[in-house]
């Protein structure tokens, strides 16, 4: 990875590639506007650019600490040996040269984080730095145990030297820093708020492990070396990070088909005491879910897998009944899971939130979840999608951009 100098204008570069100082430099500065554009996505490409140019003409931010912590996925993985680096999670040559297979655990040793995935996050951070906050990027390393996670995540916030800082996390990073609370003996962080956070569970992990998760079922087609089972079975069952943030239901083993693909029990039961050991809402807790989206909100043993039903209490990816934090108040939004952290009215709530604890900008009632079940889908029906390989240069640049997102494009649809 470079360091933190600047670019050359003229050198053709992978955003992916750069650190995060350098991406914002370019925003100000209007550099490599095509290539940002077509990486970011040109409306949120604009937005940033002007986002950017904002903060940058403010005398230096002197309010609140805020530490920003991504979901799942969320931060960058890189391989760092003899003080070079190469990243894995995500570079489209990683993914090609099959060494996503390398964020097995127990795995290597030399595995870093080294950033966020800017697409997700940088329109959160730098509008928190136009409200007048010191937002700071909290990047983890999202396949490992919650409780160490958090350990880890005090710890940065007590290596900081701040009396009280606050919190805004999405998705598993709620969870990171509500384990984080565990170990807040000086009770240094004065405000945590949640977005679209598990707090007991989502169906998606479940759906990784068994490879039939849109995110895993795209990689495995760019990948020359497996396939998505190949992933599920070697990488992704090993990760307690996800085995955390599964439902109740599944901590059981006998809940689970007997197949390959079988959870490993022992990362069951832990995540079964973890969860029973998850520290309770106080009057520094908040959260913010994403309802009305087409989601998971049940998954029933078949002979041969799982079969999912699926309704629209939830935000896409956890169920609205699943993000509940008893004792946090809470304030709901029409918006799916992965857009939480670019929506311009979320936004502006959380900044209301952390500088007076409430917001008039979203509604605190809860929708009424009808259970009306829209349709069910079965694990092999879901292996039957995106079961070919695609090279990275024939994608289209909106399907690039959403890699991540749990929708399964044209071109890996069509893919042989």
């Amino acid at each position: 990875m470079p360091g933190r100098s600047a670019v050359n204008p003229r050198t053709v570069v992978n955003p992916a590639d750069l650190h995060d100082d350098q991406v914002v430099a370019l925003l100000r500065s209007g550099a490599h506007a095509a290539l940002l554009g077509a990486y970011f996505g040109e409306t949120l490409y604009q937005e940033l650019s002007q986002l950017a140019r904002l903060a940058a003409s403010q005398p230096k931010p002197r309010g609140p600490l805020v530490y920003v912590l991504p979901g799942i996925m969320g931060s960058r993985l890189s391989s760092v040996r003899r003080r070079q680096s190469s990243l894995i999670w995500l570079h489209p040559a990683a993914v090609t040269e099959g060494s996503l297979s390398r964020l097995i655990l127990p795995g290597p040793r030399s595995i870093r984080t080294v950033g966020i995935m800017l697409p997700g996050y940088l329109k959160l951070k730098l509008s928190l730095e136009v409200a007048g906050f010191r937002p700071v990027f909290h990047p983890f390393d999202w396949r490992c145990d919650l409780e160490r996670l958090g350990r880890a995540f005090m710890q940065t916030i007590e290596r900081s030297g701040t009396r009280k800082v606050l919190v805004v996390a999405h998705s598993m990073g709620g969870l990171v820093a509500r384990a984080a609370l565990a170990h807040d003996r000086q009770r240094r962080i004065a405000k945590l708020v949640q977005l679209g956070t598990p707090n007991s569970g989502s169906f998606a992990p479940l759906q990784a492990m068994r490879a039939v998760y849109p995110t895993v079922r795209k990689l495995a087609a760019l990948d020359t070396r497996h396939t998505a089972e190949d992933l599920a079975r070697m990488v992704f069952r090993t990760l307690p990070g996800l085995y955390q943030m599964l439902p109740q239901s599944l901590f059981d083993p006998a809940a689970w088909p007997q197949d390959e693909l079988a959870p490993n029990s022992r990362l069951l039961l832990k995540a079964r005491k973890l969860r029973q050991r998850q520290v309770p809402a106080d009057a520094r807790c908040f959260l913010i879910a994403g309802t009305h989206q087409e989601t998971i909100s049940a998954a029933a043993l078949r002979d041969d897998g799982f079969e999912y039903s699926i309704g629209c209490d939830g935000d896409g990816t956890v169920p609205t009944a699943l993000a509940a934090w008893p004792g946090a108040p809470t304030w709901y939004v029409e918006e799916n899971h992965g857009a939480l952290t670019n929506n311009a009215t979320v936004l502006a709530a959380i900044e209301d939130i952390l500088a007076t604890g409430a917001t008039g900008r979203l509604t605190d009632q809860a929708p009424a979840l009808d259970g009306k079940e829209l349709r069910r889908v079965t694990d092999a029906e879901l292996r039957a999608q995106a079961t070919g390989k695609l090279r990275w240069e024939s994608l289209s640049l909106d399907s690039r951009r959403r890699i991540l997102e749990p929708v399964i494009s044209p071109e890996f649809a069509r893919a042989l």
